[in-house]
């Protein structure tokens, strides 16, 4: 479903070498156990005979309590008491029946593992009899050695299956404050007075610090006066926001009912517990404490395995496995008919990885604190999640080793894909699909971002063997299966509209918002829809305040069809680097609506997209350039500010309206052949009144392209600009091709005015886009429109069948091994099976009708290489001239010898196809 780009993404982000095998057979070597296998029945060394309690001897098998290191098994329909405090450390317990623990007396259970089947039940408390506030329940995970690396390392943790039920005493899990507290206050108040909390509680105030995520702080509550509370030691720092009516939060780190891990130090954190919800919803956990556990860490990469070039699993060390977190639930099922799972008001503190996590399951997080976490506060894991996260807070989630603050490439997020290996630079809350909604959460200290939505589907291991990428079924999420036209019958995580966004804050974070891949159509998957359906889809993202962001407060990459909706941005640190909405990625493309939006004190505020239909209407802007307009981009672009308000920020020296940014020249712009797209921008707000707004470069004597423009690679394509645009002025190219710098020639009576830099205005009146008759405004205008209106006039604008070589005319240094078999002449060399070929600079090497590849990895008897025109593809002696294609997920027969066009079948589609170009 998805195009060569996400497969480039990965090739180019993996570090590790690439292992070539067949394309039809996925290399899958890995554990695949049951957690049942670590306890089998007949090794337990204490069996529960009878229900009844723990220290109470006619309840085992032969009347012996269980000692040190001890091997349990509560069979099915048998109930074990844990009636008081044990001291003995158990190696391992297997509950098929009912473990409990008391609500009447302190309890806490010393154990290095609980792995629960199906018909085993785990009960600490329950909404009618819950652990009362004068009790404490405490399980610790136990330290006795190492797990072994080459295992599905389950043990050291808690494995559930079947029901768990926890209530510990209610308490607000966090308030925000009515008055920010200063440097030096021992108490702070409240906006209401607290539920629960107690003398004696740690809380955590909040930190304020742009560029420290860790500017929180922890303190104990000595006292409580309705809704003041009192502390014994003075803060340290200051919790000053940059608004009097921005506040910091207060969030409560006690709880009644923890589950912790004995040693969480040493060893790089193997020796630490974890807790997994396996193949179960049955799960109502309320009020409980997760301290020192998870011990899949993202300061380090994931090693367990990694995606090889044909998304094949390829092993690893298995030194740092995934799935290994504080509060982990495993694949209990996305179909809206099922009933879901509920945490509400539990702490994670201190996690090495993720602290909340939703893989694959229907799960509501509600009220919930995470603290101290090095990847990611709250995560959906896969994509296909459904659920919701509401009122929940992520307070210091920080990567030491790889943040934003160290990398800001567009593609940061991706850097580890190839490992699918995701949310490890500190963000608060990282949402793999738009199943899941997000109301009234809050982020703050995140050392990447403080929300991100990277809608793409995890690529996880198939049944028993292979692949496959998460997607929605759509009868799961309550949509017809016909809006899905592909034979899968599922639909790409991409595009379905997130469920819901409302009302949620992040602030002292490197990004405050990001979106990647959000109904893109970078995957060129459009046309595996319903088009009826794909006119349906539109994400909302209605109500968001961020401040005191070190770099942006919301960042759209690779993001189309979406609405931000009163979002409130405000900075204070006068960093011109910063912006407040940066809408100006080459992919955020079509539909994209700013609706009452409030940005101040950022070095830009709105940066706008290069392309597609986009709106700004109210909202005010007060910053050091307040909206910035890029070059156009991917398709003409149908631009409307309307009704907003704004001011120049005086902290700002030189403050600037509106800054135009025109960029021609490769690799600045990706393509440069689109500037030639009609370009509309229409401004209708405070002093311009219906007023048009121009490129100063679109004046009719300005010659957009040098003449010594080079030809460049950008993905999979070579991009030439043909010598017959270069030195032509504007008013020649329309004159020739009815298109010029933005479409349209600049008005004689177009004026410059003050706050205006790289641009004039010119009173509009109501004229359509400046579209060559060549082009479909009905239709997305990519670079095939373009072309198509160039080749009227007897050429292209693209080549793309070559690469940056000029001609192979050179003697190769070294002819590739693939083709050593027979030297023709002046490099030509002739393959027993391939046939003649031409070995230039290496990797890239001249096939006689296949034109140009790019080998990768060769062998003398097969090889992987990269056709411009086909993608990658893969072959051997024995199967060629049949070749496996990624792009098409397929196995295709090439007409061996045809050329202009090239004939190939497609075995999938059963179709004979032809290709231009080679």
């Amino acid at each position: 479903m998805k195009s060569f780009a996400r497969a480039l993404r990965i090739f180019w982000a993996s570090t590790i070498p690439l292992v070539c095998g067949s394309a039809l057979q996925a290399q899958f070597p890995l554990p695949q156990s049951s957690p049942l296998d670590l306890l089998p029945a007949n090794e337990a060394t204490h069996v529960v005979e009878s229900s009844g309690d723990w220290t109470d001897p006619n309840t085992w098998q032969g009347g012996q309590i269980p000692n040190d290191l001890a091997k349990v098994l509560i069979p099915a329909g048998k109930t074990l008491t844990i009636d008081t405090t044990i001291e003995t450390r158990i190696k391992i317990i297997r509950n098929e029946g009912k473990l409990v623990f008391s609500t009447s007396s302190n309890t806490a259970l010393n154990v290095e593992t609980i792995v629960q089947g199906m018909t085993g039940e785990l009960e600490i408390g329950t909404s009618q009899n819950p652990i009362p506030a004068g009790l404490k329940c405490t399980i610790t995970i136990i330290d006795e050695g190492n797990i072994a690396f080459n295992t599905d390392q389950f043990e050291k943790g808690l494995i559930l299956m079947g029901k768990t039920v926890a209530y510990g005493a209610a308490k607000d899990s966090w308030k925000a404050v009515a008055a920010n507290p200063a440097l030096g206050a021992t108490s702070l108040t409240l906006a209401s007075a607290p539920t629960g909390w107690m003398p004696g509680d740690r809380i955590v105030i909040t930190g304020t610090d742009p560029v420290d995520a860790a500017s929180d702080e922890v303190a104990v509550i000595q006292s409580i006066s309705g809704s003041t509370i009192f502390f014994a030691q003075p803060l340290t720092k200051s919790h000053i926001s940059p608004a009097p009516d921005l506040f910091v939060h207060v969030a409560n780190l006690s709880r009644n009912i923890t589950i912790e891990s004995e040693n969480g130090v040493s060893n790089n954190g193997l020796e630490r517990g974890h807790i997994m919800f396996m193949h179960t919803l049955n799960v109502d956990m309320n009020y409980v404490r997760v301290h020192r556990m998870g011990r899949t860490r993202k300061d380090k990469p994931i090693d367990d395995w990694t995606l090889g070039d044909q998304d094949q699993f390829v092993n690893g060390l298995r030194s740092n496995i995934r799935g290994r977190y504080s509060i982990h639930f495993h694949r209990g099922g996305v179909s809206q008919a099922l009933s879901p799972a509920y945490v509400r008001g539990c702490v994670v503190e201190d996690d090495p990885g993720w602290a909340f996590v939703n893989h694959s399951a229907f799960v509501h997080f509600d009220r919930n604190v995470s603290y101290n976490v090095i990847g990611g506060g709250f995560q959906t894991e896969a994509g296909d999640e459904i659920g919701s996260f509401t009122n929940n807070i992520a307070i210091r989630t920080v990567n030491p080793e790889y943040s934003l603050r160290f990398e800001k490439p567009d593609n940061a997020p991706d850097t580890r894909e190839s490992a699918q290996d995701f949310a490890f630079q500190g963000d608060g809350f990282w949402i793999h699909g738009g199943g899941v909604s997000l109301t009234g959460n809050v982020a703050s200290g995140a050392s990447g971002h403080g929300f991100i939505y990277w809608p793409e589907g995890l690529i996880e291991p198939g049944e028993p063997t292979g692949t496959y990428q998460n997607t929605y079924v759509p009868s799961n999420l309550g949509l017809s299966d016909s809006i899905n036209l592909s034979e899968a019958g599922v639909l790409a995580t991409g595009w379905y509209s997130v469920t819901g966004f409302k009302d949620n804050e992040a602030y002292s974070a490197s990004v405050g918002l990001a979106t990647y891949y959000l109904h893109t159509t970078f995957f060129d998957d459009l046309a595996d829809y319903d088009p009826t359906y794909i006119a349906t889809v539109h994400s909302t993202f209605d109500g968001f305040t961020g401040w005191n962001l070190e770099q942006d407060g919301v960042q759209l990459h690779f993001t189309e069809r979406v609405t931000l909706k009163n979002f409130r941005l405000v900075n204070a640190d006068q960093d011109l680097t910063s912006t407040g909405i940066w809408a100006s990625h080459y992919r955020a493309k079509n539909k994209i609506i700013f609706d009452n939006i409030d940005i101040q004190g950022f070095g830009t505020g709105l940066a706008l997209p290069p392309q597609g239909q986009v709106t700004v209407s109210k909202g005010n802007l007060k910053n050091g350039t307040n909206f910035y307009l890029p070059s156009p981009g991917l398709s003409f672009r149908d631009l409307r500010i309307d009704g907003v308000t704004t001011e120049p920020d005086t902290s700002f020296s030189n403050p600037i309206e509106i800054k135009l940014e025109a960029s021609f020249s490769p690799p600045d712009d990706k393509f440069p052949a689109y500037f030639l797209l009609p370009d509309k921008v229409i401004l209708n707000y405070g002093a311009y009144e219906n007023q048009r707004l121009y490129f100063s470069e679109q004046a009719g004597s300005y010659k957009p392209l040098p003449s010594d423009s080079a030809p460049y690679t950008f993905f999979e394509e070579t991009r030439y600009v043909l010598a017959k645009f270069a030195n032509k002025s504007n008013a020649e190219l329309q004159a020739t091709y009815q298109m010029s710098f933005g479409g349209s020639i600049l008005p004689d009576a177009a004026t410059s005015v003050p706050g205006i830099d790289g641009g004039l205005i010119h009173p509009w009146q109501n004229e359509t886009l400046n579209l060559p008759v060549c082009i479909d405004v009905a239709k997305e205008t990519e670079i095939e429109q373009i072309n198509a209106c160039i080749q009227q006039a007897g050429d292209t604008l693209v080549a793309g069948t070559l690469p940056v070589y000029e001609h192979p005319l050179k003697p190769a240094s070294s002819p590739s091994t693939l083709f050593s078999e027979s030297l023709v002449t002046q490099g030509w060399l002739n393959s027993s099976w391939m046939g003649y070929v031409y070995v230039a600079t290496d990797p890239w090497f001249y096939h006689s009708t296949l034109r140009w590849l790019y080998s990768t990895d060769t062998s003398p008897d097969s090889v992987w290489f990269y056709s411009p025109i086909l993608g990658w593809l893969w072959t051997n002696r024995t199967a060629y001239p049949y070749l496996y294609s990624v792009n098409r997920s397929s196995w295709l027969y090439y007409s061996r010898g045809t050329s202009s066009p090239s004939w190939f079948y497609n075995f999938s589609t059963r179709q004979w196809f032809e290709v231009t170009g080679l």
